[in-house]
């Protein structure tokens, strides 16, 4: 079974917007996979409700963990560039999973592939 990892590395989504990733949650388990949710998903009265570090640490707990095979990044906004500095680039090259992600994550794929060569991020 495939495990997927859902995380917000930029402004968090809003909690109006829970149902509708409850949608996408609900169709990941349909279909075969395991869901982890991150910790720092959804925004809590701001943007910034979660520090780029622990916006970090929650990608990278997901990119140690061996089970995970795929890491959906269901954010946007301006503010990914902030985790940049509190990744484990190391971790990520050992990692198999994969980094999904658009628009303002560019920044974060941009980084891993500079940074460790990964072809797998997307």
């Amino acid at each position: 079974m495939k495990t997927v990892g859902i995380v917000a590395c930029s402004n968090p989504p809003k909690p109006a917007q829970k149902e509708q990733n409850e949608t996408l949650i609900q169709f990941l388990k349909k279909n075969g996979k395991r869901v982890l949710i991150s910790d720092c998903l959804y925004e809590k009265g701001s943007a910034y409700t979660y520090t780029g570090a622990e916006r970090a640490a929650a990608l990278m707990q997901l990119f140690r963990n061996p089970e995970v095979d795929e890491i959906y990044d269901i954010s946007g906004g301006d503010m990914a560039n902030e985790i940049l500095d509190f990744l484990d680039f190391e971790a990520i090259r050992n990692s198999t999973a994969t980094f999904w992600g658009y628009s303002d994550l560019t920044t974060v794929i941009n980084a891993i592939y500079s940074r460790t060569g990964k072809s797998s991020v997307l």
